[in-house]
């Protein structure tokens, strides 16, 4: 060719396919940018917001040995296996005592937490060496930690917790808070943690003090991380524990089973109860799959969606779930490999994902009757439909719990366009119904009789369906 051909040639052919490739790798550093730590709670409130001010959803596995258990290279695979499922936290205690995890319990890999049967003021700093390299190993794979001081447990079992031996001879009020500010001066600029208080026992009584201490001594010296508490599940929500009320940033939902909400069953009905406070609320430690009790709480895998979708529609700003069978739970770590794919595991999934191509951060709950005008079913009932409106009018999103038709009035979207599309959350698969005028009611039917996740988003906006 001569010279002003290959000018040609370059303008037509190679410019072009350079400039393409140049857009697709930016865009493609776009999507895979990373929370930013320290997170903060937005000024609205409602949600977590990192270092760049982008919104960040709880996704959270509760992996409560996962520090204890298993060896620091089976700990990063953990993570690394996690996060292909969406999962960007972590549930964990800093210290186990559980007879039925891996590892020897509270001994990691032989290395004991305190240097003297059970003095908590004689910590062994190569146990916490240990922890430091798990929260900062987290850290750079992006992975928040919800940190438990330490795993009081239930009362009625001295195999699965500490609070036997925190009231044993061997320790004080006082040794307990110097454990705390062990852990506050040690931890106070780790900016990937959350510290959480109790652990499956609300600590009152003896423990109060104990428990308290821990917590001012944590304060004393790390007063910028955020709390939040899991007691015994009859006190549902973390501020439900009045003697520990004050310290919490973020209230949590612990509800095992959840005909033990009582009068505030089903579980959305609670959600939307706490939202209405004005706090940040998440679903703490929600689903075990197969886990105890073997109720539909855990077995039924409809139950477990509807949980988190109804949670994250009626302002929960995260959702958790743990994997396992009857004979493997997960947070045992004895086996857990091959959890990593299970049902639960991967619907998980796709109930991250649909939220995560979503402004969630902008939806509200919406309990009236202006959108959904009919089929939306009792309230009061599991099958009632929970519904949320963004507030840019981007996107209204609606959970049937068991498909059927549900009238919608469009005109109430304010948009003037809407495209309208059902996403299955047992596949992750999305099924488009059509770009449709927003001037007037029409009626929606699920594709089958079991749960559906109906999206109508604001056709100019051109979202992707998944």
């Amino acid at each position: 060719m001569k010279p002003n051909q290959y000018l040609t040639f370059f303008r037509r052919f190679v410019a072009p396919v350079f400039v393409l490739g140049l857009l697709l790798l930016v865009y493609s550093s776009v999507r895979a940018q990373t929370a930013s730590f320290p997170l903060k709670i937005s000024t609205n409130q409602r949600y977590l917001t990192d270092g760049q001010n982008k919104p960040f959803l709880i996704k959270e596995i509760s992996a409560w040995g996962l520090i204890q258990a298993i060896s620091e290279v089976d700990e990063s695979a953990y993570l690394d296996s996690i996060k292909k499922k969406g999962f960007n936290t972590v549930m964990v205690s800093i210290i186990s005592y559980d007879t039925r995890f891996a590892g020897d319990p509270p001994n990691w890999q032989g290395v004991s937490p305190f240097n003297k049967k059970w003095d908590f003021s004689t910590y062994n700093t190569n146990y916490f060496d240990h922890a430091d390299r798990f929260l900062r190993m987290a850290a750079e794979k992006n992975i928040l930690v919800l940190l438990v001081p330490c795993y009081l447990g239930y009362k009625g079992d001295p195999n699965q917790g500490w609070w036997p031996k925190m009231l044993s001879s061997t320790n004080s009020v006082d040794k307990s808070y110097l454990y705390g500010k062990f852990l506050g001066e040690r931890y106070k600029d780790f900016n990937n943690i959350i510290w959480i208080a109790g652990g499956d026992n609300s600590a009152t009584g003896e423990l109060n003090a104990h428990l308290d201490t821990i917590i001012k001594g944590i304060k004393h010296f790390d007063k910028s991380h955020l709390w939040t508490g899991h007691f015994e599940s009859t006190n549902t929500w973390s501020t439900s524990n009045t003697l520990y009320a004050k310290y919490i940033d973020i209230d949590g939902l612990y509800e095992w089973v959840e005909t033990d909400l009582g009068k505030n069953a089903p579980q959305y009905n609670a959600d939307l109860k706490q939202y209405a406070k004005g706090k940040m609320i998440i679903q703490l430690d929600q689903s075990y799959e197969h886990d105890i009790p073997h109720k539909e709480d855990n077995e039924n895998y409809q139950w477990i969606r509807r949980k988190n979708y109804d949670g994250l529609l009626s302002g929960c700003a995260g959702t958790s779930f743990s994997p396992g069978t009857k004979e493997n739970p997960g947070y045992y770590f004895k086996n857990w490999q091959s959890l990593m794919s299970t049902e639960g595991m991967d619907e998980a999934m796709y109930c991250f994902e649909v939220f995560k191509r979503r402004a969630w951060e902008k939806l509200i709950p919406d309990t009236g009757n202006l959108v959904i005008t009919g089929g939306r079913g009792e309230y009061g009932n599991i099958s009632w439909v929970c519904a949320a409106k963004a507030s840019d009018n981007s996107t209204y999103m609606a959970y049937l719990p068991v498909g059927h038709t549900i009238d919608i009035d469009l005109k109430a979207l304010n948009i003037r366009t809407a495209n309208a599309w059902w996403y299955d959350p047992r596949t992750g698969e999305a099924r488009a119904i059509g770009i449709l005028p927003a001037d007037h009611a029409t009626q929606f039917t699920a594709p089958t009789s079991e749960d559906w996740l109906l999206v109508i988003d604001n056709a100019s906006l051109r979202l992707p369906m998944r």
